[in-house]
């Protein structure tokens, strides 16, 4: 799975958004319209943020800002949530569910419960908690069993 970002350091500050279903490709290209709106507007008490955005496997909406010019403040935290919740309301899912997850097996991405990821072997899960973009390139998605270690 190709993580974007590529001109941003390890050191960028990412959120993960995991749709509680799959989108479709009209859905995906209306969120990347919302989305390339938003980024060149999003701002920390008036500082222009260097922000990214991805869309990734119709399900996945990643945001990335590289901090060395300006900060995310609470403020701005807020504005990205409220545009994921606009995009939430819009598309009828939620981006917000903790308790669907996403699985890997084999090539295929499906949604299980939460409840049952003790019970997988031979899958891998996303780490939709990573913070920074070292970790969504190499501790996102992980064996089950090592996130049962995060998670539990």
């Amino acid at each position: 799975m190709k993580i974007p970002f590529e001109n941003f350091s390890d050191q960028a500050k990412v959120w993960v958004y995991q749709a509680d279903r799959f989108l479709s490709e009209t859905e995906v290209a209306w969120v990347n319209e919302q989305l390339e709106t938003f980024i060149p507007t999003w701002n920390a008490h008036g500082a222009k943020l260097n922000a990214a955005f991805d869309v990734l496997s119709s399900c996945f909406i990643c945001l990335a800002i590289e901090e060395d010019e300006a900060s995310a403040s609470g403020c701005s935290i807020d504005s990205s949530v409220r545009i994921i919740k606009q995009i939430e309301k819009e598309l009828g899912c939620s981006f917000f569910n903790r308790l669907k997850m996403l699985v890997e097996e084999g090539n295929e991405l499906k949604y299980v419960p939460f409840h049952t990821l003790s019970d997988l072997k031979n899958v891998y899960v996303f780490n939709n908690n990573v913070q920074f973009l070292k970790d969504l390139r190499s501790n996102w998605r992980i064996p089950v069993e090592k996130y049962a270690e995060l998670a539990f």
